[in-house]
This record gives C-alpha cells, sequence and structure tokens, in this order.
C-alpha cells in the first residue's frame, strides 16, 4: 500500500476506535483516567494482537508512540465533548458503532496490507485483516461487559472478510495499491453502516430461560 495512504489508514483507524472506545466507557459510567485507557486499548489492540501473531517485534506503535498520542488525545476530546454535551444511552451507543465502523474498515485494510506483506498465503493475510479490523472492538465490549458484536448476530466481522477479501484479491490484479485499498475499505464501511442503519442481523439462538 502506498506510504502516505497506509499512514492516513492508520490514523483513521486509531482516531475512529479511539472515539469508540472512549464513548463506550463513557456510557459504562467509567471515570475520566478510564476513558483515556479504554480509547488508546481499543485503538492499538487489533493491531497489537496482528503482529504478536505474526511474529511482528516490537509491535507497532513502540517504533510509532505518535499515534499513542493521536489515541490519547483523542480520548481527551471525547471526554471535553461528553462534558459539555452528555448524551443519551441510545445516542452515545450510536456513536461508538459508527465510530467503530471506521476503524473496522482502516484496519481491516491495513491489517490484510501488513500480514501480504509478510509473506503469508492469501487466505491468511484476510484472516489477519479481519482480526485487525475486529480486534479492538472485541476488546472494548469485553472490557465494558458486553457481549462482543462479533458474537451476537452483527454484520460486524463478515463485513471485515468482504473486504479483505477484496483487497487481497485486487493486490493478485494489475489494479493500482492505493485504488485496491480504497475499495476494499469502501465495501467494510458500506457493509457495515449499512447493517447498523437497517438493523442487518445474522440469524441467532434464543437463550434458554432459567
Amino acid at each position: 500500500m502506498n506510504e502516505d495512504l497506509f499512514a492516513a489508514a492508520e490514523v483513521v483507524g486509531i482516531v475512529a476506535f479511539a472515539v469508540s472506545g472512549g464513548y463506550a466507557a463513557v456510557r459504562a459510567g467509567m471515570d475520566w483516567l478510564g476513558v483515556v485507557v479504554l480509547a488508546v486499548v481499543v485503538a492499538v489492540g487489533g493491531g497489537t494482537l496482528r503482529d504478536l501473531l505474526l511474529g511482528i517485534e516490537p509491535v507497532w506503535w513502540v517504533t510509532a508512540p505518535g499515534l499513542l498520542i493521536v489515541a490519547a488525545v483523542t480520548s481527551l476530546v471525547v471526554i471535553a465533548v461528553a462534558s459539555r454535551h452528555p448524551q443519551s444511552k441510545v445516542d452515545s451507543w450510536r456513536i461508538v458503532l459508527y465510530a467503530d465502523a471506521g476503524g473496522l474498515a482502516s484496519f481491516t485494510v491495513t491489517g490484510a496490507s501488513i500480514a501480504l506483506a509478510e509473506d503469508v498465503r492469501p487466505w491468511v493475510a484476510v484472516v489477519f485483516g479481519v482480526i485487525t479490523g475486529t480486534g479492538g472492538g472485541v476488546i472494548r465490549d469485553v472490557l465494558v461487559r458486553r457481549k462482543p458484536l462479533v458474537l451476537v448476530g452483527e454484520i460486524y466481522a463478515l463485513a471485515s472478510v468482504a473486504g479483505a477479501a477484496l483487497y487481497v484479491v485486487l493486490r493478485q490484479t494489475t489494479v493500482p495499491t492505493g485504488a485496491a485499498a480504497l475499495s476494499a475499505g469502501a465495501v467494510v464501511l458500506l457493509i457495515r453502516v449499512g447493517a447498523i442503519h437497517w438493523h442487518w442481523h445474522l440469524p441467532r439462538f434464543s437463550a434458554p430461560h432459567a
């Protein structure tokens, strides 16, 4: 992927997931430190998991600490906005979902790109795109004691799979890398936002009554 486009995608992903994690913390009633910690952890979680599984040392944010600062500053903006304009629980969760969609799109593409650079098989690169895209959201949901979106029928991981697969396929053609990245990211975003807006869900089992 073009270096400038890759850097831009990482920043977009960091900001989006930091907003997602920060507002999830606000909605969960955490204190200001909790908002900062959750925002940063969610922002870097998926990429950290990817690097650990791929054996990349050191993990990406160690060599790019500026992105940690971006996540922390974003969390402070969330604190300021949430303090001045308290949101209802419904509204704050909608912010989490839409911000998460942006992070999912950005990190799915960067994750698949990094995996391809490590010379893994194409289908493995798709898996790593999904891990990178969904990892932060899973961490967020676990820390605020919600069932992870990937496990409750949401069109979430499937959106990431579609985008990662498209990116990997386009990389095997003559399509420019930048165009492949933008196309794949757009697919993830459109599917996920559509699922949020129109309430698309996968079939799921009802919990048994006690």
